[in-house]
């Protein structure tokens, strides 16, 4: 589905394009000849992603509604229920949470102290009972400038039988139970003299970080044993549910998401379909395709369409709700074929068929069939073209009008029909201005509406005075004038 009008032009060929012209009487279009192998590869490749996205998010969405409904409070792979003594409620969820697990080499303790070296290297520890709150514990690991960084720890070897999170909560200015060489540049190494035959003092006891203020969904820990140091944590209920309830809009999100991509799967070229009798026009993926992806336009003016040819390309313009349109653009080596191709579709007027130099594809004297200059019956086919460009006759200008307007009275001669076409081009283009460089050779003249007044005077003196040299530059130069 298409939610915006697409940009012009709505065809635009080159050279690796052929397309056709469409005429069974009741339906006249034009469309892409044959296959066009990058439009297939790339509806291929977009069709994969589509069906990746879209198994994936129907996948995440049954397996954790499923997980939901479940009756298991760790449903799953969110592991086992772990339960405090207060009833709060945790899943192990050995899955979902980073676990860290560092091997160790050797272990050796004195009093208050061990030693642990690990796989690439070796910590100094300090550590001591705090009598704040049963199973408290501060452990210091000495860096090598002597400062040492202090934790607080649950030892759960040490807390009651049916401990809760309130036997975890240390609170906010725990700082203040620290030792005092905690934090600190005091505690030294040096003399220190390690054993192992005395093991780990919490070898195999977990220990569990302090609960934080407001947030409970995570219970972290760490164990010591003789062969690794292992973290992880485990997760409250309410966050695994909100886990889970997180996964299912993630795959709603990407099932629209699958859904919107797979409008660019259909990569086929676009039909330009157009309805003269009905005055409209449409985009389609076929001849036959509803708008899925494509577009229609009404109140198209096909007396307004005119094709502009270069060396290289063609293109075709259409007033639409009175605005010009590029409508189609056909490019290279082989865009001058669709000319007579267009022109036979759409009952293109030779007239209406113009090189793009030719100042910018607006219309000319030389367009229309008229020998000579020189009677009112030759301004009726400028009229008849502005009627045309109007699309309707509601609100138009009459002749007479017209004439008044490019201030001339009657149409005598070449200088009188270029001023009325100049008066027919500004009406229905009032915003064209006539490049500096070619006004003297452009239809487009400067001219101001004479008043009522001023318009009688001009019309007495028509028939006894020679036209002001100065106008001459509506087609052709003042020099030119002279050489003559």
């Amino acid at each position: 589905m298409r939610f915006s009008e697409p940009e012009t032009p709505y065809i635009n060929a080159g050279n690796s394009s052929k397309y056709v012209a469409v005429n069974d009487g009741t339906v006249r279009a034009i469309k892409s000849e044959g296959i066009y192998i990058p439009a297939l590869l790339t509806g291929s490749i977009i069709g994969i992603i589509v069906l990746s996205i879209l198994s994936y998010s129907i996948s995440t969405i049954v397996i954790n509604k499923r997980l939901q409904m479940s009756d298991d409070p760790c449903p799953g792979e969110w592991g086992d229920v772990v339960e405090l003594g207060d009833g709060s409620m945790y899943c192990t969820a050995e899955n979902w949470n980073y676990r860290g697990d560092n091997s160790i080499s050797e272990i050796k303790t004195t009093e208050n102290r061990f030693k642990i070296t690990y796989e690439d290297w070796t910590s100094e520890y300090r550590w001591e009972s705090l009598d704040h709150k049963p199973g408290l514990v501060v452990i210091g690991e000495l860096y090598d400038d002597g400062y040492t960084y202090c934790r607080f720890y649950f030892a759960e070897n040490e807390l009651p039988d049916d401990f809760g999170m309130d036997d975890l909560f240390l609170g906010e200015n725990s700082y203040h139970l620290e030792p005092s060489w905690c934090n600190d540049y005091s505690t030294g190494s040096e003399g220190v003299s390690y054993s192992s035959d005395v093991p780990h003092p919490f070898l195999g006891v977990k220990m569990y970080d302090p609960m934080q203020l407001d947030y409970n969904d995570e219970l972290r820990f760490e164990v010591t044993t003789n062969a690794s140091t292992e973290s992880g944590s485990y997760m409250s209920l309410d966050f695994v549910q909100y886990v889970i309830e997180e996964e299912i809009i993630i795959g709603i999100v990407l099932l629209f998401v699958s859904f919107i991509v797979m409008l660019k799967v259909d990569q086929r070229r676009f039909v330009l379909k157009f309805d003269v009798e009905g005055k409209s026009m449409s985009l389609r993926r076929s001849m036959t395709a509803t708008r899925w992806g494509g577009w229609s336009w009404q109140h198209v003016n096909y007396s307004s369409a005119s094709l502009i040819h270069e060396r290289d390309s063609v293109s075709l313009l259409m007033k639409i709700k009175g605005e010009k349109r590029l409508v189609a653009l056909f490019s290279g080596e082989q865009a001058q074929e669709y000319i007579a191709l267009l022109k036979d579709l759409l009952d293109i007027p030779e007239r209406r068929i113009t090189p793009a130099n030719s100042y910018e594809g607006l219309p000319t004297l030389q367009m229309f069939d008229v020998l000579s200059w020189d009677s009112d019956r030759d301004a009726e086919p400028i009229y008849e073209f502005y009627l045309q460009e109007l699309g309707s006759t509601e609100g138009a200008k009459t002749l007479d009008e017209l004439y008044e307007g490019a201030g001339i009275a009657s149409l005598s001669d070449y200088h009188d029909a270029q001023k009325l076409l100049n008066h027919v081009i500004e009406l229905l283009d009032p915003e064209f201005e006539a490049p500096d460089i070619i006004v003297n050779e452009t239809r487009v003249v400067q001219y101001t509406v004479p008043s009522q007044e001023e318009g009688l005077k001009d019309l007495s003196q028509s028939t006894s005075e020679a036209p002001n040299p100065v106008q001459l530059d509506a087609f052709w130069t003042q020099d030119d004038s002279d050489g003559n």
